[in-house]
């Protein structure tokens, strides 16, 4: 589990559903051909104080 990942929670997936998707190699037959789709960037403060990326992304472009 990625610790950066808003699904992470203690080192657990807590996502509801998970797409597991081929990271462009053709062979999906190990760990290495295959990635978390699913995967999203935790922003830490949009997180921790509860925003939506957009409502984020409104507070920070009316303070810039």
């Amino acid at each position: 589990m990625v610790e950066e990942c808003v699904h992470n929670a203690s080192k657990l997936c807590k996502a509801d559903v998970i797409e597991v998707t081929s990271n462009g190699n053709d062979v999906v037959g190990t760990n290495k051909g295959t990635m978390c789709g699913t995967y999203e960037y935790r922003e830490h403060y949009r997180a921790d104080a509860g925003l939506s990326k957009e409502e984020y992304r409104e507070r920070f472009d009316s303070q810039h």
